[in-house]
């Protein structure tokens, strides 16, 4: 799988370096300092380049890419550069924003998956507050590696119609967030799941699998 990313700062260089293990990985990153350091850092192509100016687009072959970051501090500049990878025909396409009110506006324009790191670790926070020991076990376990994980309730899922409590969520497996379009919900275990909501888990790798047999479409 080819990916792009776009802003290699804490995440965006953190995640580089976890993707590369198994795909091909693009980073374009404006600042010259920051694109040398992380060409003696990461195995991945990186390009110096500002991403709106259509020559780093072309350079980069962003059009050949699986999936799109913008995971830049600016919104503007995301938006833009996921709306330049949507005209190349990138069938994914992922964005970070700091305002969580641009959520739908970015919903709107195609770029379905937007992520606001403040409210994640508001929520992450907030449940270990309430009791969710779930997390406490995952982000300290030495055989597993736990990862933030969004998945949408499918019509036709096991989950479509369900409360949490009534599923069979692994139990290394935490539940951070539920968003339905731009709103952000703490779960409980009597919230009932509908079509188009998409939950954030925090999980390990071997949990996926199982996730995804409840919350996409039933395969069985």
């Amino acid at each position: 799988m080819r990916i792009v990313i776009v802003g290699a700062g804490r995440v965006g260089s953190h995640l580089a370096k976890s993707m590369a293990r198994k795909h091909e990985v693009v980073i374009i990153e404006a600042d010259e300092e920051r694109a040398r350091q992380l060409s003696l850092e990461i195995d991945a192509r990186i390009f110096r380049g500002d991403i709106t100016r259509i020559e780093t687009i072309k350079d980069a072959e962003v059009g050949k890419a699986d999936i799109f970051l913008a995971l830049t501090d600016h919104d503007e500049t995301n938006l833009l550069a996921c709306m330049l990878a949507k005209g190349k025909g990138v069938p994914r396409l992922m964005s970070r924003i700091s305002d969580p009110g641009l959520a739908e506006t970015f919903q709107q324009l195609g770029i379905e998956e937007s992520i606001c790191p403040e409210i994640v670790a508001s929520n992450v926070i907030e449940g270990m507050i309430s009791g969710y020991d779930v997390f406490s076990r995952i982000l300290s376990s030495r055989t597993s590696e736990g990862r933030l994980l969004t998945i949408a309730v499918q019509k036709g899922s096991k989950a479509q119609g369900k409360t949490l409590k009534e599923l069979y969520v692994p139990a290394t497996t935490a539940v951070v967030a539920i968003r339905e379009k731009d709103s952000f919900m703490i779960p409980h275990e009597d919230a009932v799941l509908v079509e188009g909501q998409s939950i954030l888990f925090l999980a390990p790798a071997r949990d996926v699998e199982r996730l995804r047999d409840i919350f996409e479409r039933d395969r069985e």
